[in-house]
């Protein structure tokens, strides 16, 4: 009975701790790295190239917002690039300078079929998991990033994989 009630006051405590209102943070920032992909379905079975971004949002250890990016893979005359919005959910754990977070992603890409073939314009969808490590103040190291990119009505798909920098501006 004496450890139900020691359980009973440590799970009073962290209810009312966690009740306490703390301040909540607003964050933009902008980032940019090199991606590869494996593409399927598509004229190569791989591409290379950048990626950049923006990305809004607030919280105190999980932060919700939104992400606006830009992904733009070539490899011998074919290209794919998207442009995709839609929500993001961050965490920052209290004592690692460790910020993984997911996100999914809605907009348009555009590809063709390699040499002068012309290009082709489909929804996309994105779905995104990842990780920040923060280097200095501000600015983050973008450690890994994976995106399963598919398009409707289109045969293609990728696996994108991505590394790069953060500044978050304030």
């Amino acid at each position: 009975m004496k450890h139900f009630r020691t359980l009973l006051a440590i799970l009073f405590v962290t209810a009312l701790l966690l009740a306490i209102p703390r301040r909540t943070e607003a964050q933009t920032a902008i980032y940019g790295g090199f991606s590869g992909a494996n593409i399927t379905s598509g004229p190569t079975s791989s591409a290379y190239g950048g990626m950049v971004g923006l990305y809004a949002q607030s919280g105190h250890y999980a932060y919700f917002g939104g992400d606006f990016r830009g992904t733009f893979l070539s490899r011998n005359g074919f290209n794919y690039f998207t442009g995709a919005l839609g929500p993001r959910l961050a965490f920052k754990p209290p004592v690692l300078p460790l910020r993984p977070y997911i996100e999914g992603l809605v907009g348009v890409a555009s590809y063709n079929g390699g040499g002068n073939s012309s290009s082709s314009n489909h929804l996309n969808y994105q779905a995104v998991v990842g990780a920040d490590w923060t280097l200095v103040p501000h600015i983050d190291w973008r450690v890994l990033e994976y995106a399963y990119s598919g398009t409707n009505g289109g045969p293609l798909r990728a696996n994108i994989f991505s590394t790069g920098l953060v500044v978050r501006l304030w």
